[in-house]
C-alpha cells in the first residue's frame, strides 16, 4: 500500500500517542545510524582488541574460549566466562576500557560530522525532542528520555535543540550526582512586577531528563570509588559503564549511582502516559519488566527501528496494539493492530516519520 494511502486511523493513532508526551526510549539502533558500532561491531572489536591488554595466562585462556561465541553473539558469549573469579574481573576491566575507547572515538566522530552538516528544520532528534518538550502539558517538570546507549549524541541534540537538559549531575567541570532523588524540579530566575516595583520571582523550569541505566562515556571513575560527570574528556580515565554480560546486574546492584537511576527510570516508565521507542530492540531484561507489565494494561507504544528482533516479534504477537515500523527495501513494513502495511517511503527514518505523521 503506498504511503498516501495508509488509513487515517494510523494516523490518528501516531498523533494520539504524540498527545500523551511519550517517555522516549533510544537503543543501540539510533545511535549506529550515526556510525557508531553495533553490539556486532563491538563484539568484533572485543574479540581482536581485549586480548591484548589481558595481563594473565588464565584470563587470556577464558577469553580464547569464548571469542567465537562472542563474535556470535556479545552478551551470549561473555555469559559462558565463570563469574567471580580473578580471570573474569580481569577480563571485565578489559571489556569496559576497549568498549569506552572506541565508543568515545565514534562518538567524537560522529559528533563532528553532525555538527558540519547544515539541515533544514534542524536535525529530526533535534526536532523530536522540541516536539515533544513544547507538547508536553504546561505544568510538567520535565519531559523524559532513556538511553541505554554510552554515546552522547542526545545530549548534543537536545543542546542543538536549545533545550534545557538535566543528566541527574550538577557541578560545571567535574559534575557530581546529586543526593537522592538524581533528578528535581529546577528553577529559572524571573523579575516581576510587584506593586510597581520588581521583584526577582522563582519558577519552575521544564527540562529534559536523561537516564542512562548504562553509564555514559562522559561518566568518569575517580579514585575514591565515586562516578563524576565530565565534559569533553579524552583522557585514559576509567568510565564508568555497564558492559554485557553477566556483571551487568552485578554492576548496577552494587554502584549506588546505578541503582538510582535504574530506580528513576523504572518509576518513569510505571507512570507513564505512552512509549516511543527508537532503534531499541527490547533484549534488555531491566526494561523489559516494567514495560511488559504496562502494555498490558494498554499502554500505547510506537517502535521505530531499522529490524524486527525476535523479542520485538513476540512483543507485536503478545500486545497487537503496539505501532511498530521497520525498512523494507526501498520503504517501510507498518505493524498496526493486526494489521501489515507496506509504504513505499522509508518511513522507519526518524526524519520520514516525522515528517509524514506529525510535521
Amino acid at each position: 500500500m503506498p504511503a498516501d494511502e495508509l488509513p487515517d486511523d494510523l494516523f490518528a493513532d501516531i498523533q494520539e500517542v504524540f498527545r500523551k508526551t511519550p517517555v522516549l526510549l533510544i537503543g543501540s539502533g539510533f545511535s549506529c545510524g550515526y556510525g557508531l558500532p553495533s553490539m556486532g561491531g563491538l563484539a568484533e572489536h572485543l574479540a581482536t582488541a581485549v586480548r591484548d591488554v589481558l595481563a594473565t595466562d588464565g584470563a587470556r585462556d577464558a577469553w580464547a574460549q569464548s571469542v567465537d561465541a562472542i563474535k556470535a553473539n556479545l552478551e551470549a558469549g561473555l555469559n559462558g566466562i565463570p563469574v567471580n573469579t580473578p580471570e573474569w574481573d580481569e577480563i571485565v576491566s578489559a571489556i569496559r576500557g576497549e568498549t569506552a575507547k572506541l565508543i568515545l572515538d565514534s562518538t567524537i566522530t560522529a559528533e563532528a560530522k553532525i555538527l558540519g552538516e547544515k539541515v533544514a528544520g534542524s536535525h529530526a532528534p533535534s526536532r523530536l525532542l522540541k516536539r515533544l518538550f513544547d507538547g508536553s502539558p504546561q505544568n510538567a517538570e520535565s519531559i523524559h528520555v532513556i538511553t541505554t546507549n554510552y554515546d552522547t549524541l542526545l545530549e548534543l541534540f537536545c543542546d542543538l535543540a536549545e533545550l534545557p537538559l538535566d543528566t541527574g549531575f550538577t557541578g560545571f567541570r567535574r559534575r557530581k550526582p546529586r543526593s537522592r532523588p538524581l533528578f528535581q524540579t529546577q528553577y529559572s530566575r524571573v523579575l516581576v512586577t510587584e506593586k510597581r516595583q520588581y521583584q526577582v520571582d522563582h519558577r519552575p523550569c521544564k527540562t529534559v531528563r536523561l537516564y542512562k541505566p548504562h553509564g555514559s562515556i562522559n561518566w568518569l571513575t575517580t579514585d575514591e570509588g565515586q562516578v563524576v560527570e565530565v565534559l569533553n574528556d579524552v583522557s585514559a580515565a576509567g568510565r564508568a559503564i555497564v558492559v554485557p554480560g553477566p556483571s551487568k546486574y552485578k554492576d548496577e546492584l552494587v554502584n549506588t549511582l546505578f541503582d538510582a537511576m535504574r530506580t528513576e527510570m523504572n518509576t518513569v516508565l510505571t507512570n507513564a502516559g505512552a512509549l516511543l521507542c527508537i532503534g531499541f530492540g527490547f533484549n534488555d531484561e531491566h526494561l523489559q519488566g516494567v514495560i511488559k507489565h504496562r502494555l498490558a494494561g494498554g499502554m500505547p507504544v510506537i517502535i521505530i527501528t531499522r529490524s524486527a528482533t525476535p523479542n520485538i516479534e513476540q512483543l507485536l504477537r503478545d500486545y497487537p496494539h503496539v505501532i511498530a515500523l521497520f525498512k523494507l527495501g526501498e520503504g517501510a513494513v507498518c505493524r498496526w493492530n493486526g494489521n501489515t502495511l507496506q509504504s513505499s517511503e522509508p518511513l522507519w527514518q526518524l526524519d520520514d516519520f516525522l515528517k509524514k505523521f506529525l510535521e
